[in-house]
């Protein structure tokens, strides 16, 4: 019978130790990839796709239970508009201020995607609202199979490890990381009479993750509750965050950047030519604005405001409403 990895999800395989799943003998129950991640903090990257984990989402039967996550820094819900029976959970919640609160986001992701059975805000790290999500599960999941899917760093395998440890009493754990693709196929875990099945993280193709090291990736993802970081602009100037991205403004404006805690932010002149030979993109934002920079950051403006923003790569740079 083949054999899958408990820790990615990968058939374990003997041939090649190129590929994933990849062990030196089948007795074995975690391949070397997440043998390595665990414990040595190595990481190797794997050939995946969104074609491959668009198909495993393609054969969810129709009567299961989908549990979407997605991180609360990074809200993304496009590629659920279109399925039936799901339960939207909101992840990460431990990362922003204490006084944020669960409603503002509920109200929010009410207005841009309405077509879901229940929402929940959790923090699986702190243990936030879990009780609650596993009521929920039970009382929406009839055929008592449950998908849990969302983009990469959607804290999936993380959730899947707490509700093993605190639901079942079962000793395996899956292999958690900050890394693209850890998970890379479907694995099924029993939590009393539920299957619960964890499936790869989708892939922005537009996702800043895709340009940086690995070194860099750590660097830039938030671990603990972010400190907000405000500035009061004043006529022309820019931004300069961490050398990665420049933000050029044009008028007065009260802002609020939410990133990791150890980014460097600078100010400088317009005239100043760092990064002005990058990607630009441009925005005239009206009142009560965010700016997105899709795994980076957010960015809350006050009032109406022109900015530029430039970067070394091509990445999803995009505005919503304040929930904040």
């Amino acid at each position: 019978m083949t054999k899958k990895c408990m820790g990615c999800g990968a058939y374990l395989q003997t041939e090649d130790i190129e590929k994933e799943g990849y062990v030196e003998s089948l007795d074995r129950d975690t391949c070397e990839r997440c043998f390595k991640l665990k414990n040595y903090g190595e990481y190797k990257e794997v050939n995946l796709n969104n074609e491959d984990f668009l198909k495993i989402i393609k054969n969810i039967p129709k009567n299961a239970l989908i549990v979407y996550l997605t991180s609360i820094l990074n809200i993304n819900v496009d590629y659920i508009k279109n399925l039936n029976n799901v339960l939207l959970v909101i992840t990460k919640k431990d990362l922003l201020p204490k006084s944020v609160k669960d409603g503002k986001i509920i109200n929010y992701i009410s207005n841009i995607y309405p077509n879901y059975l229940d929402i929940e805000v959790i923090s699986s790290i702190k243990n936030y609202n879990l009780d609650s999500l596993i009521a929920k599960i039970k009382k929406y999941c009839s055929s008592k199979k449950v998908y849990i899917i969302g983009m990469v760093n959607s804290g999936k395998s993380t959730l899947v490890n707490k509700l093993i440890k605190n639901y079942s009493d079962r000793e395996i754990e899956i292999t958690t990381s900050i890394y693209p693709s850890t998970t890379v196929s479907d694995i099924k875990l029993e939590i009393g009479d539920i299957s619960i099945i964890d499936t790869p993280g989708l892939i922005s193709k537009d996702s800043i993750l895709n340009y940086l090291t690995l070194k860099d990736i750590k660097r830039i993802t938030p671990k603990k509750e972010i400190k907000p970081r405000s500035y009061q602009l004043k006529g022309n100037g820019s931004l300069l965050i961490d050398n990665i991205i420049r933000i050029d403004h044009y008028c007065d404006n009260n802002i609020v950047i939410y990133l990791a805690n150890n980014l460097n932010i600078t100010k400088m002149g317009l005239s100043n030519p760092k990064l002005k030979d990058k990607n630009k993109y441009s925005f005239n934002l009206s009142k009560n604005k965010d700016i997105v920079i899709e795994d980076l950051c957010f960015i809350k403006f006050t009032d109406k405001s022109k900015i530029d923003i430039y970067c070394p790569y091509q990445i999803n740079i995009y505005e919503r409403d304040n929930f904040i």
